[in-house]
């Protein structure tokens, strides 16, 4: 068991993409790698946790670590801290990939930089599984300047300071997960309840990477 799960408890079967009273599931997702080229680098992590109605539901998560061809170098371990001896303990990228889907499910799936964990997914599904990573995506890098123009930040910290969030720990897949869900719900607060719809959020989230752009 990884950190959140020890400090609350086992968890529980995944709530559906949608729930009875019309509330989303969102999967908030963080990755580790080897490297910044989703063409050539490996995938090594998969850290995630689903915001239900508003609040982190800690207890719908997931984790695991991945086994690449070939272990990552000194200093990437020192970015992510998965060590050689946890590489090589990891499970088969099949296994993993096959895992995660049916934890996703049908759920939106939410990152900082979205482009760069949706990539690594993708090309880590479609190679061991033979298969499209099929899911709409919001990407908050996006979503958090849409939502506050004037507020120079750019990078995660950047905006967990702005807002205040502390986070006991970062640069681990599940760390980095429940850090963006924080983040998430303070976005959420600031949409009327009509527009937190996942297509709704994908649209301001696309607007406000075309601003952040320019």
């Amino acid at each position: 068991m990884h950190w959140l799960r020890r400090l609350l408890g086992p968890r529980r079967d995944p709530i559906p993409a949608q729930r009875q009273d019309g509330g989303s599931r969102f999967v908030v997702v963080d990755c580790e790698t080897t490297g910044l080229d989703p063409g050539s680098d490996a995938l090594i992590a998969i850290g995630a946790v689903a915001v239900v109605g508003g609040r982190i539901v800690a207890s719908d998560s997931f984790e695991q670590v991945l086994r690449p061809a070939r272990t990552s170098g000194r200093d990437n371990i020192l970015i992510h801290r998965i060590g050689e001896a946890a590489q090589r303990g990891g499970v088969e990228p099949r296994e993993a990939c096959a895992a995660f889907l049916d934890y996703a499910g049908g759920a939106t799936l939410v990152a900082f930089h979205a482009d760069f964990d949706r990539a690594f997914l993708a090309r880590t599904v479609r190679e061991s599984l033979g298969r499209r990573l099929d899911a709409r995506w919001i990407d908050l890098a996006g979503l958090a300047p849409a939502l506050n123009p004037g507020v120079r930040a750019h990078a995660l910290d950047e905006w967990l300071a702005h807002f205040s969030i502390d986070v006991a720990q970062r640069h681990h897949a599940s760390a980095d997960a429940f850090a963006t869900a924080m983040l998430l719900l303070r976005l959420l607060a600031q949409v009327r309840p009509a527009e937190r719809q996942p297509k709704a959020l994908t649209a301001l989230a696309r607007a406000g990477r075309w601003t952040a752009g320019h």
